[in-house]
Parts: C-alpha cells; sequence; structure tokens
C-alpha cells in the first residue's frame, strides 16, 4: 500500500462496526442452510444492523452529554450540541443511518414475502374476518396497505425519537399563565365568566341574562369571549378564550397531535390526557388510532359507525376548530393531507400527511364494503371525505409522485437531497435501484487515479445530482449503500426472481455500477485493513466481477503466508480460487495498455559504454546499466510481478505462471524495464515453478526434462487439460530462457560495477580479488545457456 493512500485513510473512521457486519453477514453465508433458513437469516440482517446502530447511537449520546456538563463556562440554556458540533453530527448521522436499517427491516419481508406466508396471510384474513377485527382483515388482503403501515410505524418509531412532549409544550405552557398547573382546563375563562356572574348576581347561563351579552362580554384584549365552559363552546359560538386559555388550548392540541404523529398507543393518549382532565380528547381518537405498534384493533364498533366518524372528523379538520393543531389532528384521523401538512415541519411529517391519508382512505372503502349498500351509499352522498388514493392519482406510480413532490418543496428540498433521506426515499418509492445505480456512479467518478482501474467503468453522460448520494470519501455511507445492495441482491438469488436492481431493460452498464458500490467498500477495508473481510463481499458479486475486485483489492498482499490465508478465504467463500489468480493475472497485464509498435529496446539499449576501445579495456560494459536504483520498480510493473506469485501458489495453475511469464519477460525486455525484470527473475524463478509443477524437491537440472512427455505427466498428475504439452513445453523453455538473459545481464553489470567503484587501495585487498573472481566465475556460467541455441528452437519451432 502507497504512503499516500496510509495517509489519506487516516482521516476515516474505521470502528468495530465494520467487522460487526461482516459477521453478521458470514454468518448467512458460510454455514449450509436450507433456502428457508437462509431467508430468515438475511431478513434479519437488517434487524441487526439496526441494533448495531442503536448501540453506538447511545453509546455517543452520552458523551455529548458530559461533555456539555463539563463546560461550566457555557450558559446553562444553550444547547449542548452547540459546545460540541462533532459529536452533535455523528449523533446526527447515526440516527439517520439506525432510520434507514430501520426503514429496510419493514419493508425486506413484506416485498420478499415467501409463498408459506402468502398462505399464512390467508389464513389469517379469514381468522380476522371471523373475529371481526376490521383492520387486521384490511390489512391481510391489501399489500400496498400492509407497505404503507409498515411506513407509516417507520415514520411514528423516528417521530417518537425527538424532544419530550412536554418539552415541545413548554413555552405554550409558560404563556397559558398558569405556573405547573397542567389541568383543570381554562382557568382564565372560567375566572372571568365566574366574575361576571358575582357581579351581575346572575346564576344561570350568561346568554339568558341579556341579549347585550354577546357585545359587553370580552376577553382582556377586546375579543369576544365564549360564555359557555363546554368543548365546542368556542366553534359553536364563534367566539375567543381568554388569551392564557389559548395557549393552554394550544399546548394540548400540540401534545394530542405529537401522540398521534409518534403512533402512541390508546392506553399512553388516555393517561397523558387524563393528567390534564381532558379524557374526551382521548376518546375522539379511539375509533382507529394507527399506533406504532401492532396490537390496534377495531373490534367493537360497527362499520357504519367508523366510516361516519371519519367524516365527522374530516368535518372538524376542515371548518372547525379554533387551531391549526386541532384541525391536524383531526385531518389525521380523518385522512386529510391540507390541514395535517400546514403543521408540518419536516420530510418525515409530509410523508406522514400523505401516506396516512391513503392507508385511511384504503382503510375507508374496506370498510364502506362491510356496509349494506344502502348504507354506504347514503354516507358517501351525504357526508364529504378526502380520498386521498384519487387525489394523488395513478396507484401503480403513485410512491414514485409523491417522492418527487416532496423533492420539490421549497420548505424541505434540502433535507429531500440530504443521501440518507434520498435513500430512504428511493427504498419507500421502489426505485432503489436507479438510486444506487447513480450511487456507483458518484463512488466511481470519484475513485482517484489508484483506484479508477478497481472500477474499470467509463465516464457516464448522466447528469446526478452529487447532493442527493455519498461521497467516495463518506466510508459510512458507503458501507450502508453497499449493504442494501448486498442485502436486495441476495434475496433476488435466493427467491430466483429477475434482479430487482437491475431488470433486463435497464443500462447495460447498470449492474456494473451498482457492484461499484461492493468494489469501493471492498477497497474501504483494505484502506482500513481489513483484508480478512474482501472476500466475503466478493463472493457476493458474479464472476468476473468478483475476480476483478479481489485481484485489485488483495494485489497489495507481499507476504507469501497472507496470501495463503486470503485464498483459503476465498475459497471458504465460495469463489474458484484457480478463476481469481488466473484473472488477476490477466487483469494487470491488460492494464499496461494496448501493446506498442516495435521494439524500443532494438534501437536504445546498449551495456557498452560510447567511445572508442581503448588499448587496455576495450570498450567496457557499462555499470547500472539497469538503472540507478535497482529497488525501484513502477507499481504496474511490481503487481505483475506479484500476479505471478499468486499463481505460484495455487499448483494447478503453473502452466500459466509459466505463459503469463513469458508475455511479462518480453515485456519488460522490449520496453527496458530491467530491474523489473530482475525482480521477477529473483522472485519467481523457473526452478520454483518447476517444483510446484513436479512436486518434487531437487536441483533443476535433475529434474528439468526437455521432451513433450515430461510435460505430459505434469499435466496429468494435475489433470489440466485446457494446456497441451507441446504448449508447456514451448511456454517452460522460453521462460527458462528469457530468464537466462536476465540473469546474465545482471551478472554483467554487477562486474561493471565493482569495477567502476574500486580504487587502487581496495585492489591491493585479497578480499577484493576474491570477490571479482566469484562474479566472473557466474557470469561465465550464466553466459552459457546463451551461447547454446538460446531462443532458436522456439524460433525454429514456429
Amino acid at each position: 500500500m502507497a504512503p499516500v493512500e496510509a495517509e489519506k485513510f487516516l482521516s476515516y473512521e474505521a470502528g468495530p462496526e465494520v467487522e460487526e457486519f461482516a459477521n453478521a453477514l458470514d454468518d448467512c453465508l458460510s454455514t449450509p442452510l436450507s433456502n428457508e433458513e437462509r431467508r430468515g437469516r438475511i431478513l434479519d440482517l437488517p434487524r441487526k444492523y439496526y441494533e448495531n446502530a442503536l448501540r453506538r447511537l447511545a453509546q455517543v449520546r452520552p458523551r455529548m452529554m458530559r461533555n456539555g456538563q463539563d463546560d461550566v463556562d457555557m450558559d446553562a440554556d444553550d444547547d449542548v450540541a452547540n459546545s460540541n458540533p462533532a459529536s452533535a453530527e455523528l449523533v446526527k448521522r447515526l440516527e439517520r443511518e439506525a432510520q434507514t436499517w430501520d426503514l429496510l427491516r419493514r419493508l425486506l419481508p413484506l416485498r420478499y414475502d415467501s409463498s408459506d406466508n402468502g398462505q399464512s396471510a390467508s389464513k389469517t384474513e379469514q381468522s380476522s374476518v371471523d373475529s371481526g377485527d376490521l383492520f387486521k382483515s384490511f390489512l391481510a388482503s391489501d399489500s400496498s396497505a400492509r407497505e404503507r403501515q409498515a411506513v407509516i410505524q417507520w415514520l411514528q418509531s423516528n417521530a417518537s425519537s425527538g424532544p419530550d412532549i412536554d418539552e415541545l409544550a413548554h413555552e405554550l405552557q409558560q404563556n397559558a399563565d398558569r405556573g405547573d398547573i397542567i389541568a383543570h382546563g381554562w382557568l382564565h375563562t372560567r375566572s372571568s365568566i365566574k366574575l361576571r356572574k358575582s357581579v351581575t348576581a346572575w346564576p344561570h347561563l350568561l346568554d339568558r341574562q341579556s341579549p347585550a351579552i354577546a357585545t359587553s362580554f370580552h376577553t382582556s384584549d377586546g375579543s369576544p369571549l365564549v360564555t359557555q365552559l363546554d368543548p365546542d363552546a368556542a366553534t359553536r359560538q364563534g367566539r375567543k378564550l381568554e388569551p392564557q386559555d389559548e395557549y393552554f388550548e394550544r399546548a394540548i392540541w400540540l401534545g394530542c397531535w405529537e401522540h398521534l404523529r409518534r403512533g402512541s398507543s390508546l392506553d399512553t393518549i388516555r393517561e397523558w390526557c387524563q393528567e390534564r382532565t381532558e379524557m374526551w380528547r382521548a376518546i375522539s381518537t379511539s375509533a382507529i388510532l394507527l399506533s406504532a405498534d401492532d396490537n390496534q384493533e377495531v373490534t367493537d364498533t360497527k362499520p357504519a359507525s367508523l366510516a361516519l366518524w371519519r367524516r365527522m372528523c374530516f368535518s372538524l379538520s376542515r371548518s372547525g376548530g379554533c387551531d391549526d393543531y386541532e384541525r391536524a389532528v383531526y385531518g389525521v384521523l380523518s385522512g386529510d393531507i391540507p390541514s395535517v401538512e400546514k403543521v408540518a415541519l419536516t420530510w418525515d411529517d409530509f410523508l406522514f400527511a400523505n401516506y396516512n391519508a391513503l392507508l385511511r382512505t384504503q382503510l375507508d372503502n374496506y370498510i364502506l364494503g362491510q356496509c349494506p349498500a344502502d348504507v354506504a351509499s347514503n354516507l358517501t352522498q351525504s357526508f364529504p371525505s378526502f380520498d386521498a388514493v384519487q387525489f394523488h392519482g395513478e396507484p401503480r406510480t403513485v410512491d414514485m409522485r409523491l417522492i418527487r413532490a416532496l423533492e420539490a418543496n421549497p420548505q424541505i428540498k434540502d433535507e429531500a437531497n440530504e443521501p440518507n433521506k434520498a435513500l430512504q426515499a428511493s427504498l419507500i418509492s421502489k426505485e432503489i435501484g436507479q438510486h444506487l445505480y447513480q450511487q456507483g456512479l458518484i463512488i466511481s467518478s470519484g475513485a482517484n487515479q489508484n483506484e479508477s482501474t478497481l472500477y474499470r467503468s467509463k465516464p457516464s453522460k448522466l447528469e446526478v445530482n452529487k447532493e442527493r448520494f455519498f461521497q467516495s470519501t463518506q466510508h459510512y455511507g458507503l458501507r450502508i449503500v453497499a449493504h442494501i445492495y448486498l442485502l436486495i441482491n441476495l434475496m433476488d438469488k435466493l427467491n430466483s426472481k429477475d434482479d430487482s436492481l437491475a431488470p433486463a431493460f435497464s443500462p447495460p452498464e447498470m449492474r456494473r455500477s451498482q457492484q461499484n458500490l461492493i468494489a469501493g467498500y471492498a477497497n474501504y477495508l483494505r484502506l482500513a485493513e481489513f483484508h480478512e473481510l474482501i472476500p466475503l463481499y466478493c463472493s457476493i458479486l458474479e464472476p468476473p466481477r468478483s475476480y476483478e475486485v479481489l485481484s485489485y483489492n488483495l494485489i497489495h498482499e507481499n507476504e507469501a503466508s497472507r496470501r495463503l490465508l486470503q485464498l483459503r478465504l476465498i475459497r471458504k467463500a465460495g469463489i474458484d480460487v484457480l478463476g481469481f489468480v488466473k484473472t488477476q493475472a490477466w487483469l494487470l497485464f491488460d492494464d499496461l495498455g494496448p501493446a506498442q509498435h516495435g521494439c524500443p529496446a532494438k534501437e536504445g539499449f546498449s551495456i557498452i559504454e560510447p567511445g572508442p576501445p581503448t588499448s587496455r579495456s576495450g570498450r567496457p560494459v557499462r555499470p547500472d546499466f539497469f538503472g540507478d536504483d535497482e529497488r525501484f520498480v513502477d507499481q504496474a510493473h511490481e503487481n505483475l510481478i506479484r500476479s505471478l506469485e499468486w499463481l505460484v501458489l495455487v499448483q494447478e495453475t503453473w502452466p500459466n505462471v509459466l505463459s503469463m511469464g513469458t508475455k511479462i519477460y518480453k515485456f519488460f525486455l522490449r520496453n527496458m524495464h530491467l530491474s523489473a525484470a530482475r525482480q521477477l527473475m529473483k522472485r519467481v524463478p523457473f526452478s520454483e515453478v518447476l517444483h510446484a509443477a513436479t512436486e518434487e524437491s531437487g536441483d533443476e537440472m535433475e529434474l528439468y526434462e526437455d521432451i513433450p512427455e515430461f510435460w505430459a505427466r505434469q499435466l496429468d498428475r494435475r489433470g489440466i487439460r485446457d494446456v497441451t504439452p507441446q504448449q508447456a513445453l514451448s511456454d517452460a523453455r522460453n521462460f527458462r530462457e528469457l530468464e537466462n538473459l536476465v540473469r546474465a545481464l545482471d551478472s554483467l553489470e554487477t562486474v561493471a560495477s565493482l569495477a567502476e567503484l574500486t580504487n587502487e587501495d581496495q585492489k591491493k585487498k585479497r578480499e577484493f580479488w576474491n570477490a571479482i573472481g566469484d562474479e566472473v566465475k557466474n557470469t561465465k556460467e550464466n553466459m552459457q545457456p546463451l551461447l547454446k541455441n538460446w531462443l532458436l528452437v522456439g524460433i525454429e519451432g514456429k
């Protein structure tokens, strides 16, 4: 790994969740399981990832609080997050990640429902109808309703993690001017009415006191004041409460809205209202309460009454109430959109308003179907309701159009373009394939020069809004999208379905771009030094892409023991080891680019010093004609040598070592990359390849036979059928003779360098002449193969 890459990586997070995610995935893939067991484990992965994100979030939040409490100079009213913006940003990031996994764990089982589950649903529907539970029977009869309920419950869960409801209403409660008293209704209005009665000694309703009461009885700010204290008094009389009580009323309705928005159970709402002596509000929500859990039942109410109740709520949402939150509460209960959107603040709020309306419209249609025809007709004609299904139009594309509308809403446009939210939106609208395709384009386009070969993608002309996607440096986001891709990909394979992420009609580059997410994540694992996890993730990909990603991420391993470990992990992951090492060598050779015409070495290579010969030494050999630094080898050339080292480790691939090694030698020598050729000669010697082929130890000259029969025996021993004995003989001969050439050149350079570096004092030392003698002897021996038909047999054979 290059030092630049190491320094670059130091600024990025590589927490324990990387290994924890991988361990959970490995538990699904490595163990022999039946399809149903594997399906269950894969569908359980989002839950594990969700709980993992929650644990990390719980660890960060106490740290934030401690940091805020330790800052004694901070004003008490300041937000703790402002004192530690880095931690605040981390909290937001973890919250968004947890929300994404929560959404996926709710939707994935619904979209990949097994046949057994389908039969179970039918039985559930029948038993639900028998028991009179309309809501459950409705859900069992409509798959789109089940999915919308899942999204609504997800939105409710997201909202429930917000501030405490009493904190939200705190400012309104303070303006109500009643101290800590949260019960006993309209205190200030009641006092005004009592005062008027005591002053006038009138024991009855003020309405009956005098016709002029309407013009003479006012609030403290001059508005007409109600004369009665029942909940409908303000709406019925068209009058107002005392200003303090209006704040109190707004605080109550804000609390009720938040409970509905968070999916609180009826018991929770009833308890909250009882504390405020406002039980009638809890009762008004109780007919059909869509709570965040699955325990909601509608069993004791007739269908006609439920349909009528919805229409009464709709009337109140449009023309009743004195406050936006009051109308929003009835808007939620009736499935209205405008009244709910009026108090919406976030992307989640707007989506909740629309999905709640769609689900309640579907439920209303189901309920009307349970009513007698004349009753249903009378209800629909006499009492209006909001039909969200008709409002949104074509049911098949409603989710996509709704998401587009939210993206265009100026109030929430920035939030809609946030990467986590855009990812969640694509899951909801079933556009996850297109989203991952564009995310893959962003990852590959952000690759640096060293990483570009990993993706091997052509630049796309598709215009993408980069704000909506994780950038290549946001490794936490890459982890999320990579795991979402593999989860859906695994479920498609398990269900034998068409690739839902890249259907047959999609552009040909779509699948490859999506796979860039796994490629990018594997590269991140390499940078984070989680090399052992790379084969697991590459097993998600199909060959040859799995070989490509393995090749570029494992070529950096330079220890034989580490390579052998990786080969065992690759085999365990179900990847063909032979296919991997063969593909790796070809890929790296292909990365050199198209073959150049001509032979640069023919014109530019010389080992003899320029100038006329001298009488004493003739034309001396140039010292260091291999290069000034024998350790320097271009990275692309180094990778070629490493690919042969990988090939040697797999015994069945020794013919490929010989054939590919010959090509590499020719490339190095033709282009005068002599240092690389010398490294190849030292690190992948012919003797090592011969030992791998024969599985025998001994001297090269004793083992080697330059006849086809010898190589036929070696091929048969390994069951290699795609190489002929004659081809193996030719490759072995060429490889060996090119190695001899490099060895001879190396010896010549060594002798020349020694002669260049010596001085008169060294020449007087015996050790110097012993070294010279040894090198001259080696040079003579290494020159011998070049003097005996070197390469001629191969040339004549052609």
